[in-house]
Formats: structure tokens, C-alpha cells, sequence
């Protein structure tokens, strides 16, 4: 990028040292860096170019992490920060801190052509939900295209919150955004509101579905003439349900007040067709870009005391297993898929001095370390949805396994200090003892994947 001036190495704040670079546009460049506070990888956007001929660059950056911030829900994009502060070459740069995601764009996806219907409804779905709990908080995204939506190994994410709005904000001077996703009311300054967002969420399904947006328009005058027309755009896909074809219009009503709410969205898409539920979990494999599951293996491991008047000191019995079969729904004509995963209860309490013992307990390890951290996550994705644990705790819990993952240097050490974290957070009511017996207990079996 022309006049950019950091370089991999770099240390901004004197905590975040950038790694390479992962994406750039416009003046800013996101890097996958490492948080040296808290021990963790991280990304940091940074606007990278001079400070006097930025164009607001600034204020959104500011923006995009206030309300990103201020949206509590699993499939937002986590921000952990935002500052200002001079490079090692001495240039003053605004950045904000964000959750790492591994994964892929929709729009690299919809490259390839649309989706099966039921995984296009799942992604709307989750997409819709994140609408809802940001309409919640007044925030109306503004943005919501391909590129703005994350297929990652952890779920569908909503991304970009750089031009997004408070409802009943006035637009500004400049339109904003991708013309195919622009709702008509936006073209004549009418305050932000969440119809918007539902427009861009019906234009979105609908290219999911048929591979190509209802309006196809690269300038702003095309997009004029093509919502001045009575045209109105067909949906046929074979096998989609009637329920979801209508839903989808609707979110294309030029009038915002005949459209639904991104919360009935919501609704409709995931109380759908036999299937439907099972795919619109947040957690649903069906959003990764590389394979379309239709059955997902939930292991979740469960350590359990059999003789609750034990003395806390005597020595633990090793932990029993069972079996059970999990079905995930199916689509209409397809045939369900049983799979079979380990459970186990034990009790896992934090010793005298309130940490864990940093020896794993004996037993039988997960089949995979990727089955073993799927199975700490739907602990997290569960008990933070039931408010037992904190959603800022949980989005970094997950983003400690998922470094794990990704770099196994010192696991150990970082598993018996995820488990110290947990603990900690137990004292500080930010997580339930039972989410905490439960959580530690699959955190264990994740840590026996690194030895074995």
C-alpha cells in the first residue's frame, strides 16, 4: 500500500506485535498479530497512511470498533480494542483489535456458484440473528454484502461495522456501501433504520440462492433505473420451500415498512422445513466453505463425581464413558445420519488453592484434537447462550482454542494456563461452577490431544 510504513516485527502500544499481514483495503491494513498482555493471537487493524489525508478514514475505523463493540451475540465479529499510537517510525496510527478468524468469505464461495438451499438458509439465518441483536442496541450495519460475511471454522461471522449508523441517523453527504446491496430509502437519505439491513439481508439470500443479486448494478445510476423499474425479481429454486422464497421477498419490499424484522427473519428461516433447525446452528458445519456436512460429531466430555461424599482429598476414580447418538435432522428426501461420540462424567474442581492441578486426569482421549476442541466449544457456544458464561469470556475462550489449533508451540503450558483462566473466571462470577466442572473437564481432553 503506498506511504504504508509497518513492517512484520513491529510492536504497537508496546503489546501487539504484528505477524504479516492478512488483508488491506483502502488506506488500512488488518495484520495477524500476537497479543504479548494476554498471551494470544489476535488482529489488528491499522490505518496505515498519512494522518492529515486520511478522509475520515479515522473516524470510521473509531466507528466500525464502538459498535461492534456494543453487539453481544457469538457471530459478531469480537473487537477487544481500539487506540492511537505512534509507530516505530513515528507516524501516528489509529488501530482496533479484533478476533482472529480462520476461514473464508462468502463472496469466495458465491464464486463458485449458489449454495444448496438449506446451507443458504442456515447462513441467512445466523446473519439475521446478528442483525437482530445489533437493531437491539440502535446499531444498523449498513454494509451487509458476501465480502462482509465470514464462513469460518467456527460458525458464520458478521464482519465490518465501518459505516454502520445509529437508527434514525441521517445519511451522510456521500452514499456508502455496494450498490446491489443498497436499500432504495438509502438513495434518498432517509434516516437509518433496521429495514436497511433486512433489504441487504434479502439481496443476500436471494444471491446465495440463484447466484447473482435480484438488482445487478456496479454504479449508483444503474441501481437507480433498476429499482425504478416494476420489475420484480423471480426466485424459483428447486426444492426451497414456498415459506422461504416469500420471506426472502419480503426483505426486497421497496417500502422498508412492509418488510420483516431481521428478529422474524430470524424466525422463519429456523423454525423452517425438517432440516432447517439443524442447520442453522451456530455451530453448523454446513457454513464452512469446504464441505457440506450433513451430520456433525458432538463430543462433549463430562468428568463426574459417582460418590459425592468422597473426601475432596482422596484420590479421584478414573472417569466411566458411555455412548450416544446424536442425530442431526436431515433435509426433505435425504436420509439422517446417526453419529456416535464419547461422553463422560467426572467432577473437575479447582484444588486448595483455587487453581486446577495442571496434571491431566486419567482417561480416554478424544478420537481428534479437532473432535476435542469442537467439544470445549458447544460447552462455550451452550452455556454462554444460558448466561453462564460472560459473552466476553466466552469469545476469548474461543479464541484461545483456536490458537491452539493453529499453533501447537508450547500447548501444554497454554492449556494448563487456559485452565488457571478458567478458574479465575469462576472467582469473578463471570462463569458458572457448573459451566466451569464442565468446560474444565473438555479443556483436559483438548490438553490430552497434545501428548498423544
Amino acid at each position: 500500500m503506498p506511504g504504508a510504513q509497518l513492517r512484520e516485527g513491529d510492536i504497537l502500544a508496546r503489546r501487539y506485535i504484528l505477524k504479516q499481514p492478512v488483508g488491506q483495503g483502502g488506506m488500512s491494513v488488518v495484520w495477524r498479530a500476537w497479543d504479548s498482555t494476554l498471551e494470544r493471537t489476535v488482529a489488528v487493524k491499522v490505518l496505515d497512511g498519512p494522518i492529515d489525508a486520511d478522509g475520515g478514514q479515522r473516524d470510521r475505523i473509531r466507528r466500525e470498533a464502538r459498535a461492534a463493540a456494543r453487539i453481544e451475540h457469538p457471530n459478531a465479529i469480537g473487537v477487544y480494542d481500539y487506540g492511537e499510537t505512534v509507530t516505530p517510525r513515528g507516524r501516528i496510527a489509529a488501530y482496533v483489535v479484533m478476533q482472529l478468524l480462520d476461514g473464508a468469505s462468502l463472496a469466495g464461495r458465491l464464486a463458485e456458484g449458489p449454495l444448496p438451499w438449506p446451507e443458504a438458509v442456515a447462513v441467512a439465518a445466523t446473519v439475521a440473528d446478528v442483525l437482530h441483536a445489533a437493531h437491539r442496541r440502535g446499531v444498523v450495519h449498513r454494509d451487509v454484502t458476501p465480502e462482509n460475511v465470514m464462513l469460518t471454522t467456527d460458525g458464520v461471522r458478521l464482519l465490518d461495522f465501518g459505516i454502520a449508523a445509529d437508527i434514525g441517523q441521517r445519511e451522510e453527504a456521500m452514499t456508502f456501501g455496494t450498490p446491489p446491496y443498497v436499500a432504495p430509502e438509502r438513495l434518498v437519505g432517509a434516516p437509518a433504520s433496521g429495514g436497511t439491513d433486512v433489504y441487504a439481508l434479502g439481496v443476500l439470500l436471494y444471491e446465495m440462492l440463484t447466484g447473482a443479486p435480484p438488482y445487478p448494478a456496479t454504479t449508483w445510476e444503474e441501481l437507480e433505473r433498476a429499482l425504478a423499474s416494476e420489475r420484480r425479481p423471480p426466485l424459483t429454486v428447486p426444492g426451497l420451500p414456498a415459506g422461504v422464497a416469500s420471506a426472502c421477498l419480503r426483505c426486497l419490499d421497496k417500502d422498508p415498512q412492509r418488510r420483516p424484522t431481521a428478529a422474524e427473519v430470524a424466525t422463519l428461516l429456523g423454525a423452517g422445513p425438517p432440516g432447517t433447525a439443524a442447520l442453522t446452528r451456530r455451530r453448523a458445519w454446513l457454513a464452512v466453505p469446504v464441505v457440506v456436512v450433513a451430520a456433525a460429531v458432538l463430543a462433549v466430555l463430562l468428568l463426574r463425581d459417582d460418590d459425592p461424599g468422597r473426601h475432596p482429598d482422596a484420590a479421584a476414580p478414573a472417569p466411566s464413558v458411555s455412548f450416544i447418538v446424536s442425530v442431526v435432522p436431515a433435509p426433505p428426501g435425504s436420509t439422517p445420519t446417526g453419529t456416535l461420540g464419547p461422553t463422560a462424567r467426572s467432577s473437575a474442581r479447582p484444588g486448595a488453592s483455587g487453581l486446577p492441578s495442571t496434571a491431566s486426569p486419567p482417561g480416554p482421549a478424544p478420537q481428534t484434537r479437532q473432535a476435542a476442541a469442537k467439544a470445549v466449544l458447544e460447552i462455550v457456544d451452550r452455556r454462554s447462550e444460558s448466561g453462564e458464561i460472560r459473552n466476553d469470556v466466552a469469545l476469548d475462550i474461543r479464541n484461545q482454542v483456536g490458537n491452539l489449533l493453529g499453533d501447537e508451540t508450547d500447548a501444554a503450558r497454554r492449556v494448563a494456563q487456559l485452565r488457571q483462566n478458567l478458574s479465575s473466571r469462576v472467582r469473578d462470577h463471570s462463569i458458572s461452577d457448573a459451566a466451569y466442572e464442565e468446560l474444565d473437564a473438555a479443556v483436559v481432553a483438548f490438553g490430552r490431544t497434545f501428548t498423544t
